[in-house]
C-alpha cells in the first residue's frame, strides 16, 4: 500500500471508521454503542446488534454479553494474552509490548475508566483505527516519512498481536449462535484479514483452550480504554 499521498488519505479514513466501529461493538455494551446503532440498523454487520437493542434495550444486550465473553458457562475471551497454548508464560511480555505500541503513538490507557485491559480486542481494533486515522492525516499533510513509519507499526502490530486471535474469536460456536454478536464478530475478522492480506502480513495464529487454564495464569487488576476519539 502506498503511502504519502493525498489519494491514500480518503480509503484509510474510511477504514479507520469501520475498525472504531467494531471496536464500540466488541466492547462492553455502553450508551455511546446504543447512541451510535441506533442509525446502524441496516448494517451488514451491526444491524442485528441495533435491533436487539431497540427491542430489548442496552441491559439485555449487557446480559449477553457478559453471558457469551465475561462469565458465562461457555465464556469465549476477548483478550489475545487468554489464547494460545503458551499465554501463561506470554501475558507479561504481551502486555508489555502493548502498551509499548501504545506509549509509542501518544495513548496512554485511561486507568480511571475502568473498562477492558490492553489486550482486549476492542482496545486493539481502537488502537489500530488510530493508526489509520493517523497515516491517512499525514499521507493528507505530504508526511511520506511520517506514514512510513505508521505504516510499519500497523505491519507489526497485525503481525504480533491484532492478526493473531480475531478469527478465532468469531469462529466459536458460541460466537457464532449469538445473533448480535456473531455478525460483528465476522466482520471484525473480515477487517483484519482484509489488512493482513493488503499488507502481506502473516500472523502466527493463537487458538483458544476452552475451559482449560495454565497453573501460571495472571489475572490483571484494573480494566482500561484508549481515549475515543471523534
Amino acid at each position: 500500500m502506498a503511502t504519502g499521498t493525498a489519494a491514500d488519505a480518503d480509503p484509510l479514513a474510511a477504514q479507520a471508521r469501520d475498525f472504531l466501529l467494531a471496536s464500540l461493538a466488541t466492547a462492553y455494551p455502553q450508551p455511546e454503542l446504543a447512541a451510535t446503532l441506533a442509525g446502524l440498523a441496516d448494517h451488514p454487520a451491526l444491524g442485528a446488534m441495533a435491533r436487539a437493542v431497540d427491542e430489548g434495550g442496552l441491559p439485555a444486550l449487557e446480559r449477553t454479553y457478559v453471558d457469551l465473553f465475561d462469565r458465562g458457562k461457555g465464556r469465549v475471551s476477548l483478550y489475545e494474552t487468554e489464547h494460545g497454548r503458551m499465554r501463561g508464560l506470554s501475558k507479561g511480555h504481551d502486555l508489555a509490548d502493548l502498551a509499548g505500541f501504545y506509549h509509542a503513538f501518544g495513548l496512554e490507557l485511561d486507568a480511571s475508566d475502568l473498562h477492558e485491559l490492553g489486550d482486549h480486542v476492542a482496545v486493539e481494533l481502537e488502537f489500530y483505527g488510530l493508526l489509520l486515522l493517523k497515516q491517512a492525516l499525514l499521507s493528507a499533510a505530504g508526511d511520506g516519512e511520517g506514514a512510513a513509519i505508521v505504516l510499519d507499526a500497523r505491519h507489526k502490530f497485525l503481525a504480533d498481536h491484532l492478526g493473531r486471535f480475531v478469527d478465532v474469536i468469531a469462529a466459536q460456536p458460541a460466537v457464532g449462535a449469538a445473533p448480535a454478536y456473531a455478525p460483528v464478530l465476522r466482520w471484525a475478522a473480515e477487517l483484519v484479514a482484509g489488512e493482513c492480506a493488503a499488507l502481506a502480513v502473516t500472523p502466527a495464529p493463537l487458538d483458544f483452550f476452552f475451559g482449560e487454564r495454565e497453573p501460571d495464569d495472571v489475572e490483571c487488576g484494573a480494566k482500561v480504554r484508549l481515549p475515543v476519539v471523534d
